[in-house]
């Protein structure tokens, strides 16, 4: 038989080339990732595995990986904020449609007005069939009103705890 080549990890980049958001005070914003950047590269995804990100329903989705295995997301936003004490946070939303719960990835604090990077790398583990079998949102809050978060996009890291032979 033929030799097969075994993948353990697989990379994806999706770059937002829409407009920023303006969370309302306190409020979990959708953040939205249209993935038609110039930076948005799948060519090195495992082969024959659909796309992780969908930007139609702005979901990550990863039931075609196994329990055990994890993705790596590396976020990167702009924050512009507008006054004094400044709090905005990246939560991951895993288990959507079924028992979903947050995870907050970071929280990115500014003692004055201005634009930052807020860019933070995230795991999440497949640890049980709830977060592997539904998919996955993400969201921004921030403690004061009248925030503006670019996404700028998110690269993906998927590894698997058992390599795929493709």
């Amino acid at each position: 038989g033929a030799w097969k080549t075994p993948y353990a990890t697989g990379v994806e980049d999706y770059n937002h080339a829409g407009a920023a958001l303006t969370p309302a005070l306190g409020v979990k914003t959708k953040v939205l990732n249209d993935a038609a950047g110039s930076y948005t590269n799948t060519a090195y995804k495992i082969p024959g595995y659909p796309n992780i990100w969908n930007p139609s329903t702005n979901q990550f989705g990863w039931s075609h990986l196994s329990l055990g295995d994890s993705v790596d997301i590396r976020f990167d936003f702009t924050v512009t904020t507008n006054g004094t004490h400044n709090d905005t946070a990246i939560i991951i939303r895993a288990g959507v449609g079924a028992s979903a719960y947050d995870l907050t990835a970071i929280t990115g604090e500014w003692q004055s007005s201005g634009t930052y990077q807020l860019t933070v790398w995230y795991s999440v583990y497949m640890g049980d069939t709830n977060t592997l079998n539904n998919p996955a949102e993400v969201y921004i809050m921030s403690t004061t009103a009248g925030e503006v978060v670019q996404c700028n996009g998110w690269y993906v890291r998927t590894n698997k705890r058992i390599p795929e032979y493709v």
